[in-house]
């Protein structure tokens, strides 16, 4: 979920339905607790696409100016050996792309000098980041946001697993903070997560654990865009959930919602602050 919040708030540059499923029913899991960890298959890629909306709303003195941004993002995901216990990942980029609507205009579409490109990153069995250098140096620009990196689409692209073994109803908290930079944009987050395994249960004949997660932090963020300095800051709340396949070793479905309130001030040209409110919704699946 982190990651569709700060994917959702770069992409907008301020300014898993699995494909084939139809059916979920109650697995036979009798209750026993399950290591889940990450293992994705190294002969074969997992596709995923990411699709997410935004709503933005500002107060400019006593005018509401509302903002809709709609982004997506398409990647293909196989394991590409181990470094020390950690995965290798593998991170092909199959589409780009986002529009925004304003008071002033439409602009954005999809970007497609990054389609092909690839880059790998380390990420721990319980899909912690380990490493993700590589990613910073897949750069694009998005029409109204400026330039950009796929350190920002894929930061935070994996849930982070329990790190013990679970069963239904157990619960665990976890503190995740992230520094994402690009040529033109910092944000630095802090996000405070409650999560719990909801269940176990059988999507198209794949064993699944259930987990939701309630979040809660802070976001800050730098941007120069258009010639202007902005700075946003503001706490944020919001909720997810997410199935993770549990003899496979990947998530199939990421669902997530938040909202930021926060404020919005310009240092120059000239200096002027106004309230922000963020809300956004997303949804990462598996598709053929």
């Amino acid at each position: 979920m982190k990651n569709q919040i700060r994917k959702s708030l770069v992409s907008a540059g301020l300014i898993l339905i699995i494909s084939g499923i139809c059916i979920n029913v109650l697995s036979q899991n009798t209750g026993a607790a399950v290591k889940l960890v990450y293992n994705y298959p190294a002969d074969k890629s997992i596709k995923y696409l990411n699709n997410s909306v935004m709503t933005q709303i500002m107060d400019m003195q006593g005018q509401s100016m509302q903002v809709d941004v709609n982004s997506a993002f398409g990647c293909s995901v196989r394991t590409a050996g181990k470094q020390d216990n950690n995965l290798k990942i593998e991170i092909r980029i199959d589409t780009l792309g986002q529009t925004t609507n304003s008071p002033m205009g439409s602009s954005g579409g999809a970007i497609q000098d990054i389609k092909g490109n690839t880059c790998n990153i380390i990420i721990s069995p319980e899909g912690k980041v380990i490493d993700m250098s590589e990613s910073a140096n897949l750069v694009y620009t998005m029409e109204g946001s400026g330039q950009s990196n796929m350190s920002q689409n894929l930061s935070d692209f994996f849930p982070v697993l329990p790190s013990n073994a679970v069963t239904t109803g157990d619960s665990w908290n976890m503190t995740d903070s992230a520094t994402i930079k690009s040529a033109s944009m910092t944000m630095k987050t802090i996000d405070n997560i409650v999560s719990k395994l909801e269940g176990f249960e059988t999507v198209s004949g794949i064993e699944c654990a259930r987990i939701s997660g309630v979040h809660s932090g802070t976001m800050t963020m730098s941007v120069q865009n258009q010639g202007m300095d902005i700075f946003i800051k503001g706490p944020f709340t919001g909720t997810s959930e997410y199935l993770f396949a549990i003899k496979e070793g990947y998530f199939l479905k990421l669902s997530s919602a938040t909202k930021v309130t926060g404020n919005l001030e310009i240092s120059s040209p000239e200096s002027m602050s106004m309230p922000i409110v963020l809300d956004m919704k997303s949804v990462n699946e598996v598709t053929k």
